[in-house]
């Protein structure tokens, strides 16, 4: 990304930071995995030249597209975006509330399970933000674990 972390300074969510962030997975996708330019636009479901162009920064993907990439290749597609997106985002991560909000989603399961052996599909309906915000408070946690690109 042009604007990496440094010394505690958070990088901007730039479109420039998010297509370089995209392209970079996408060019070491193509690298580890032997693929050509032909066999990443296909699995895009656009031409060669736009897979190209996506490793270059120089054209913004659809959602359609980007959840092509994310069901093929998952995190190695979108670790460098997400990592973005949490480094950008003002404010620095309270483990405190995290922490909470990973006990909360663990209470609420458990408290499923207590009635059943099985979690039923409306506890988790009702309590969609709740495991949502655990969701993110882990990947929150786990982030720190990745090396500053």
């Amino acid at each position: 990304m042009s604007n990496p972390t440094i010394a505690g300074k958070r990088p901007a969510y730039s479109a420039s930071n998010a297509l370089a962030a995209l392209g970079r997975a996408i060019s070491e996708i193509k690298a580890e995995d032997g693929l050509t330019w032909s066999d990443v636009g296909a699995i895009l479901g656009v031409s060669d030249d736009q897979a190209s162009k996506y490793a270059e920064g120089t054209a913004t993907m659809n959602a359609v597209t980007f959840g092509r990439g994310k069901r093929e290749w998952n995190g190695r597609f979108t670790g460098y975006f997400d990592r973005l997106c949490v480094e950008s985002r003002p404010g620095s991560v309270d483990d405190r509330l995290a922490a909470h909000s990973v006990l909360q989603a663990a209470m609420t399961l458990s408290d499923a399970l207590t009635k059943s052996d099985e979690i039923p599909l409306e506890m988790i309906r009702a309590n969609r933000a709740v495991l949502e915000n655990a969701r993110d408070a882990i990947e929150e946690q786990l982030s720190k674990l990745r090396p500053a690109a």
